[in-house]
């Protein structure tokens, strides 16, 4: 890579393949590395204004068109701010009813797995739609093409040449036939297949989510005191049975094929791999962390708690079920704001106090309107607000809700780490055969196994309880497809058998930290919780929410309160896809006289505030490289076309999944 030392105001913009128009203005340094960076947002929405004067429910519909990616989120966040305004809940998040507050039981679970599929949607979206194609270079045509020079890809996923000896390269994956072995030819051709499958999934689950909200994404069953769904539908034994099998198959490919592969992705990039990992800790951000808490659960419980982490310091965990409501809605009102400091925004009405004469903050339920300043604000230079805990910048998502759960810790191996109680945790990855640690041929397609092995990067260790046998990329290539299932699986001719070799010792040894790819790895990982906590064990797959669900039968779904006079104010939270959500309202009379809305990118992509605090993107992007000088779209025929550069931007800001079409609502 050749570096350009020193620069300004070097843009990156627009950040492709996010929700939304990102743009990254960055300095470096005279090594070539970034020292200073700026994230904006181009664009002023006001989804918050126009719901002034409109009915308590009625944001259940508006704020789903803030996010084309993430509606489902937005509505229940607007209908837990509904529950509490009108009475159905304290505030926060409204658990299963208690004759006083909350939600019927069946509500509870509808509403889970609505927002459960949205999560699991997005996820596998952002991993092989939206971030890999900056890391596995495409197929020869679109919509792959164009893509980086291959420089900026690991060769075990560059695309090949046509055949020996061609310049030309691949339109399509290879998959051999049987007498050549089955499978798919190398790792590239796997991890293709893959995106192409993914599609698939993401289509499945939208189904399956349809089966309960009438449409996906858009939900049309969310209302505050519960959901719409018929109580006593004849059909629902079916929907629920039909789920079940939807999500078995959603269940498999998210075990075997997307964890798999998302844990093996550092392997070959470890410069965005944590310090703990050997890795260049490309993209560490703050290690300052918030969740609200994912999921209420019907015993009361969050499926992931609710808390708060310093840098370097130990999870606080605040908001674990029903009994820390009470105080975790006291801490909310007590410790969060958001500044305007840096964002192109008047403070209407004197509503943000100003602190030492320049901090312009409030806490968002006190706020009556978003007032846009193109103009008046010379710090101004994004339309993103800056949430602020406990006066501190906080990272949101899966890397935050793990690390406030304990299932990552910094410098702890990932596979000791405790699973979710009754859900299958890192170590159902682990397998040892007659002395030899690997990864559990079970818990991994065989043709992302059999294609690491063609490539160099994996072995398979066999024991027929007498004789070891490893069988590298020379052995395999004389086994057809039979033998290869034969010695692949368990219960075969071959005996034992475990995944061995460079990347499953590099995923057993992992260790949790703070990187590009532990954010990668997080959302997988966070995945991999939340399809068993919606279908049941890895394995198994049952016993979950659906059967949780479907063992109710025929109940109420609802709950209905008169609107209560004069003003309310309450707030709802919840864990997006992205990241900590949270909706502000305030009626009177049953009618919104102020709504604001505190979104997950709003804290990723926070400006700096007053003190020079910068937001999580912006201090991940702080020390990596910059490569200016080198960068350039190559397309089909190898015709490469220069262009500005700063791949490493786009590798860190994707890493957080950026939404700005959410963050400048």
């Amino acid at each position: 890579m050749v570096l350009r030392a020193s620069q300004t105001g070097l843009e990156v913009d627009p950040i492709s393949r996010i929700e939304g128009h990102l743009g990254v203005k960055v300095n470096t340094d005279a090594s070539g590395n970034i020292n200073e960076a700026w994230v904006h947002g181009n664009l002023f929405r006001g989804f918050e204004n126009f719901l002034v004067g409109r009915e308590a429910n009625d944001p259940i519909t508006y704020t789903q068109r803030i996010c084309g990616v993430c509606p489902v989120p937005h509505a229940l966040t607007a209908t837990s701010a509904a529950d509490a305004v009108l009475g159905y809940s304290k505030g926060y998040v409204t658990f299963k009813d208690d004759g006083t507050y909350g939600v019927p039981e069946k509500a509870l679970h509808l509403r889970n797995l609505a927002l459960a599929c949205d999560n699991l949607m997005s996820s596998i979206t952002h991993f092989y739609h939206l971030a890999a194609p900056s890391y596995i270079q495409g197929p020869g045509m679109a919509p792959w093409t164009p893509w980086f020079d291959e420089s900026y890809y690991n060769g075990a996923l560059q695309n090949p040449p046509a055949a020996s000896g061609e310049l030309t390269p691949r339109a399509l994956p290879v998959v051999l036939d049987d007498v050549d072995g089955g499978f798919s030819k190398d790792t590239w051709s796997a991890v293709i297949t893959q995106y192409v499958k993914a599609l698939r999934i993401r289509r499945l689950i939208f189904e399956a989510s349809a089966l309960f909200v009438g449409r996906a994404p858009m939900t049309s069953n969310f209302v505050a005191g519960g959901v719409t769904n018929d109580q006593g539908d004849s059909d629902f034994a079916a929907k629920c049975s039909k789920f079940s099998a939807i999500m078995g198959e959603v269940a498999e490919f998210v075990a075997k094929e997307y964890v798999p592969v998302a844990l093996a992705l550092s392997a070959l990039y470890p410069a965005y791999d944590n310090v703990n990992n050997g890795g260049g800790g490309i993209g560490a951000g703050l290690g300052q962390f918030l969740s609200w808490g994912s999921h209420p659960q019907a015993d009361d419980t969050m499926l992931l708690p609710g808390g708060h982490m310093d840098a370097g310091g130990t999870p606080v965990t605040w908001m674990s079920g029903k009994a820390d409501l009470d105080y975790a809605i006291q801490l909310v009102k007590d410790n969060l704001t958001e500044s305007i400091y840096s964002s192109r925004y008047a403070n209407y009405g004197d509503e943000f106090e100003t602190i030492a004469g320049i901090e312009l903050s409030a806490f968002p339920g006190d706020v009556t309107r978003t007032q846009p300043d193109r103009n008046g604000n010379t710090n101004g230079y994004t339309y993103m607000k800056a949430p602020r805990w406990m006066g501190k910048p906080r990272e949101v998502g899966p890397l935050a809700r793990l690390s406030i759960a304990g299932l990552i810790q910094n410098n702890v191996t990932l596979a000791s780490t405790v699973a979710v109680p009754g859900l299958a945790g890192y170590t159902a990855y682990v397998k040892t055969v007659n002395g030899v640690t690997g990864i559990d041929p079970d818990m991994v397609a065989p043709d992302i196994a059999v294609a690491l092995v063609r490539d160099g990067l994996a072995t398979l260790t066999l024991w027929d309880g007498t004789t070891t046998v490893v069988v590298d990329a020379t052995v395999i290539a004389s086994f057809d497809k039979a033998t290869i299932v034969a010695a692949y699986t368990s219960a075969s001719i071959y005996g034992e058998a475990v995944i061995t070799g460079t990347v499953a010792n590099h995923i057993l040894g992992l260790k949790g930290g703070f990187s590009t790819m532990d954010r990668i790895r997080a959302r997988a990982l966070e995945t991999l919780v939340l399809i068993q906590a919606v279908a049941g064990p890895a394995g198994t797959w049952t016993g979950g929410w659906i059967d949780q669900l479907a063992a109710l039968g025929a109940g109420p779904t609802y709950i209905s309160k008169p609107v209560p006079a004069g003003v309310r104010k309450g707030f709802g939270c919840v864990e997006a896809p992205r990241g900590s959500l949270a909706h502000f309202s305030t009626i009177n009379n049953g009618k919104i006289t102020s709504y604001q809305c505190v979104v997950p990118y709003t804290w990723n992509g926070s400006p700096r505030d007053s003190a020079g605090q910068r937001g999580p993107t912006e201090q991940a992007m702080i020390g990596a490289p910059f490569d200016d000088a080198g960068a350039e779209f190559t397309t089909v025929g190898n015709v490469t076309t220069p262009t500005a550069g700063g791949i490493e931007v786009l590798r860190v800001a994707q890493s957080f999944d950026p939404c700005i079409a959410c963050a400048v609502h």
